[in-house]
Formats: structure tokens, C-alpha cells, sequence
């Protein structure tokens, strides 16, 4: 049978975990389970079941996120329906959105039938200031969601027995890592697997070489065959390649990948992957740190110009919002707006580089044949630039 997450529950969400295995795909709906918004059901430490939920009043409170609104409310319906998930319990939420701070961070506790636990972490939510805090890790030494994430990995370790899993989609895959690469040893060896779903990596000065490479054999990294986000300072080029249904930056949504007979299906990675990754990466590399805090800045100060704090008021007054965005980018200081156009035209410059030297490789021929017949002469002008 061939899917998504919501499939494979049609297929094995009967199916206990002693007649089938923890695998892949079940860490997959987990880390997209965590971006479920459990505020005011999960109380401190008190595990609660999943089942249980469905009796609570706040129950519709899950799916505020309009992102994830009808597939998060087939996956919660679902894993309650079957033996497999019905009696996972959950535990330990924490959700923090702080604008004074720049953070947005977000973890559960997920206990398996059997009783192996499952810590997962939550990528950037619908909430403004988690994009603000997302350009922060493109400078910052840390940023206050590396910060928890570790407190939360090392309190959550303490609190349970044995071992365990770690995971998260996106920025909660980066903590992931980041969590476990900084945790102690001793709690390093509890982890089964760290699953990172799409996530970014690390720069240099971010990197805890010592730390990773004792849990770099558990780490299960799984990125689209067109990842952007995935790609984005990779130190380590270990992960596997899984089909999406969709293509570009849609199939960071994990809704798209395909699953097949219970397992993610494998892929390769694109060639228009590399290249636009290998852009930003070598960009980034060239860029200082104080150019890039100034850089950040101002693209957070002109997304953050309209009066919505997340993407549900921003789209629901959009005319209004947008020309707010729009007025932002025309008022800009003259130093300002400098800055934007030297970074746009920075990146535009790298891609143009990279461009060409990918069409010298015999996998860009098809391409380069393609535009010599539609637009004659056109690779020519661009390499005289």
C-alpha cells in the first residue's frame, strides 16, 4: 500500500507494537503529533492517555494550527481508533512563546505501549516570533530554544526508566540533535535513536564535535528528495532520502512523504536541491557574524511590520497586513535598505555561480540543451556578466 502517515494508520494502526516494531514512519507521526497544541490538557507530569482526550471540552483547542487543521484531526482520530496508539500517554508538555526573548519552544513526552518513551520537540508553529528565532540561528552562539531544549532532554531523562527515542520535524529535528549532542554522556547512552525530520544543521561554532560523534551511529536523519531546509549546513551528509507526494518547499510538510508497506519510501535527491542548498550554505560561509545579525534584523523588522504576531491573523486581515509589509520595505533607512539589496544581491550572485558551474556537469546537459532551444544565446550572456 502506498501513502502518507495517515495511510500507514489505516494499514498497521491495528497492530500492537509487540507483533510490529517501532520504525520510521512511527517516528514520523510522532513528530508531527508534537505540533498538536495540548495546552490545558497535559497538566505537569501527569501522563495522560491519548484516548482520554477525547472526552476533554478543550478537546478542538488540538487543532488551532490552520496549517496542520484537517490532517493533524485525521492523525489524532486515527491513533486513537487503533490498538497502536490508543494507549499512548503523554506527558511533560511544554510550550513557550516569548516575544522579549525571541523564542518559540515546544516539547512533549510520548510514552509507547510497552513503556518506551519518546521525546519530541516541536518545529517552527504558526507563531511570528518562531520565524524571528529561526533567522537567530543563522548568527547567534545559541538561541534560547537550544537552551531548553537541553534542560528539557536532561529533566525528561531523569523522570523516566531505560531508554528512549528523541526526535522533532524541522527546527524541533535541529533541538533534537542539539539536545543530545550536548547532553551527558551517561544519558547519551539511553538514546535508541535521534530522529531529525527535515531539520537544519549547525554552524561551526554551534557544532559540539565531541558530543556528536558519540551519538552520531543513532542519529536518523530523513529529508525529502527537493529539501531546502535539510540541507541548510549539513556538516555530515548521513541522511536518508524519502519520496514526497509534492515538490519545492512543499514537501517539507511530512503529510507528503509516501510510505509504503509500513516503511518511508527511498528516493534520491535532487540535483536543483544541491544546488539551491549549496547556494545559501556558501553564502552563509561568506557572510560574517556581524553582517548577518545586521541582515537578520532588518528582514525580521520588515516581516514583522504588520500588526499580526502569527500566520492565522496575518492571513486573515491579508490586504491590510501586506501593505503594511510592503510600506515596511519603501520606508527603510538608506543603510537599511543597502543591506537588503547587498544580501539579495549576494545570494543572487552565488546562485548565478553555481548555476553555471552546474551546467558545465553532464546531469545539467538535458537543462542547458532545453534553454539553448527556447532562449538561444542565453547561457552565453549570463557567463559574459
Amino acid at each position: 500500500m502506498t501513502g502518507n502517515m495517515l495511510d500507514y494508520l489505516q494499514e498497521f494502526g491495528d497492530v500492537p507494537f509487540t507483533k510490529r516494531e517501532f520504525g520510521d514512519a512511527d517516528a514520523i507521526l510522532l513528530c508531527q503529533l508534537v505540533y498538536c497544541k495540548f495546552d490545558g490538557l497535559i497538566m505537569g507530569d501527569d501522563p495522560v492517555y491519548m484516548k482520554d482526550l477525547l472526552n476533554d471540552p478543550q478537546l478542538d483547542g488540538l487543532f488551532s494550527d490552520p496549517k496542520y487543521e484537517r490532517d493533524n484531526k485525521n492523525l489524532f482520530a486515527r491513533m486513537v481508533m487503533g490498538r497502536r496508539y490508543r494507549n499512548l500517554q503523554l506527558s511533560e508538555y511544554v510550550n513557550i512563546v516569548d516575544k522579549e526573548t525571541e523564542t518559540q519552544f515546544c516539547a512533549v513526552t510520548f510514552t509507547l505501549p510497552g513503556g518506551v518513551n519518546f521525546i519530541a520537540f516541536r518545529g517552527t508553529d504558526e507563531n511570528l516570533i518562531g520565524w524571528k528565532e529561526d533567522i537567530n540561528l543563522s548568527f547567534m552562539d545559541e538561541v534560547p530554544g537550544q537552551r531548553h531544549s537541553l534542560t528539557y532532554l536532561n529533566e525528561a531523562a531523569s523522570r523516566i526508566n531505560g531508554k528512549f527515542y528523541v526526535g522533532g520535524h524541522s527546527k524541533g529535528g535541529h533541538l533534537a540533535i542539539y539536545s543530545a549532542m550536548h547532553a551527558p554522556e551517561s544519558l547519551q547512552k539511553r538514546i535508541i535513536n535521534v530522529y531529525c525530520m527535515d531539520g537544519p544543521g549547525f554552524m561551526e561554532k554551534m557544532f559540539y564535535r565531541e558530543g556528536y560523534d558519540r551519538i552520531r551511529d543513532v542519529i536518523v536523519k530523513l529529508i525529502p528528495q527537493s529539501s531546502l531546509i535539510g540541507l541548510m549546513q549539513e556538516r555530515d551528509n548521513a541522511y536518508k532520502v524519502v519520496r514526497s507526494n509534492t515538490w519545492g518547499l512543499h514537501q517539507h510538510n511530512m503529510y507528503t512523504w509516501i510510505i509504503r508497506d509500513g516503511e518511508p519510501e527511498p528516493d534520491v535527491l535532487r540535483d536543483g536541491a544541491r544546488f539551491a542548498a549549496n547556494t545559501i550554505n556558501e553564502w552563509m560561509l561568506q557572510q560574517d557574524t556581524e553582517h548577518r545579525e545586521q541582515s537578520a534584523a532588518v528582514i525580521y523588522n520588515v516581516l514583522n511590520s504588520s500588526e499580526a504576531d502569527n500566520r492565522v491573523d496575518f492571513m486573515s486581515n491579508f490586504a491590510s497586513n501586506a501593505g503594511q509589509v510592503l510600506t515596511a520595505f519603501r520606508d527603510l533607512d538608506p543603510e537599511a535598505a543597502d543591506m537588503l539589496r547587498e544580501l539579495l544581491g549576494s545570494l543572487m550572485s552565488d546562485a548565478k555561480q553555481n548555476f553555471l558551474a552546474d551546467m558545465e556537469t553532464e546531469v545539467a546537459a538535458p537543462v542547458q540543451e532545453w534553454i539553448d532551444k527556447h532562449f538561444p544565446g542565453w547561457i552565453d550572456r549570463l557567463k559574459k556578466k
